[in-house]
């Protein structure tokens, strides 16, 4: 009985409560003077311990003189307690998250983000705080796909723009009011140098491999890199005025001489041929 209480009390039950309801699990129905000395509960506390447990579904009550008590299943109540439990922690993260980043961006203009989890709840906040214009770079269609939800949601009110290399917007269903744009090759500094050969290729630094996923800047005031390091997802936040200002007059060139992407359209045809045509060259390297 002990082992169980204490398994119950580490998923959020007080001690008298997880006392309680395993002394239940044991004497099936039960009145409180039975209660009291199967789980030694003292007997002025059991009352309100009781009906704690019966207004949260924990317990059943039988009307009668005396009242008696019975046990929900343990399989109810155990995933009651999880949810409860995983709840509660992802409400803590997140609040820790936000004094974190509130505290990071007092200190410093730059700062880094690991793990998936983080980089998701992160972006959701540089996302959920745009006001004007939201743009994308894509170099990802599975990172993209990932956090479409919440651009999807902002686009019915703000403007949101993604930018795709030449090929990789096809199969990509942005919600309404999000437009898609396919660089193509543009034979200009911005465009063949920065987009093709920095921004979408992998970079290689003294052993290590560097690989873009996506860049989002929020109101030309903040920024967001999400990238590979050797295979492992980090991000970089960014709110140097400097830095997002260049990157606002960069993308914007870079849109300004792309071509926009309809569902449906010649440049999702475009990019299915592409794909074709490379698995077909994969393949016959294989039976070559």
């Amino acid at each position: 009985m002990d082992s169980a209480a204490a398994h119950l009390i580490r998923l959020g039950l007080k001690e008298y409560e997880a006392k309680i309801y395993v002394a239940l699990v044991g004497l099936g129905d039960a009145n409180a003077r039975r209660i009291h000395e199967a789980s030694g509960v003292p007997r002025p506390r059991v009352y309100d311990v009781l009906d704690g447990l019966a207004a949260r579904g924990i317990i059943d009550v039988r009307e009668g003189s005396p009242l008696t008590y019975s046990a929900v299943s343990p399989e109810m109540v155990i995933s009651h307690l999880k949810r409860d439990f995983e709840t509660a922690a992802h409400e803590s993260m997140k609040s820790l998250e936000s004094l974190s980043l509130d505290a990071q961006r007092d200190s410093s203009p730059i700062w880094y983000v690991r793990t998936d989890w983080t980089i998701r709840r992160y972006l959701e906040r540089v996302v959920e705080g745009v006001e004007r214009e939201l743009v994308v770079l894509c170099f990802d269609k599975g990172t993209l796909k990932g956090f479409l939800g919440p651009i999807n949601r902002i686009a019915r009110d703000r403007t949101v723009k993604i930018l795709f290399p030449r090929g990789l917007a096809a199969g990509i269903t942005p919600g309404e009011g999000v437009s898609c744009y396919e660089a193509g090759t543009l034979r200009n500094f911005f465009g063949l140098n920065i987009f093709e050969k920095v921004f979408s290729a992998p970079i290689s630094r003294e052993g290590a491999v560097f690989r873009l996923e996506c860049i989002l800047l929020a109101d030309d005031r903040e920024s967001m890199l999400i990238y590979t390091l050797d295979g492992n997802r980090m991000a970089v936040i960014i709110t140097l005025p400097f830095i997002t200002s260049v990157q606002s007059q960069l993308f914007g060139q870079m849109i300004a001489r792309a071509r926009e992407v309809k569902p449906g359209s010649k440049s999702e045809e475009l990019g299915r041929s592409i794909r074709r045509n490379a698995e077909s060259r994969r393949s016959k390297k294989i039976k070559g």
